[in-house]
């Protein structure tokens, strides 16, 4: 088994002022949390790559439903 070394004896590294100032933007913390966690504001089924693939699917689907009831 690989055995660890925990580096204890570094000294414990703080942000300085400027850096703590800098990430105290919450506007600009809030506007990104928003942008990388809504969704997109266009629905799915007016997406045509996504529409053709719905209705493809569907279309096999009801293929296979009508195969399996004869």
């Amino acid at each position: 088994m690989r055995k660890f070394v925990r580096n204890s004896d570094q000294k414990k590294l703080t942000p300085s002022k400027e850096q703590i100032k800098r990430q105290k933007d919450f506007a600009r913390l809030h506007h990104e949390y928003e942008r990388i966690h809504k969704r997109g504001k266009k629905p799915l089924y007016r997406d045509p790559k996504l529409f053709i693939l719905l209705f493809l699917l569907g279309i096999i689907l009801l293929l296979i439903l009508m195969e399996a009831e004869k």
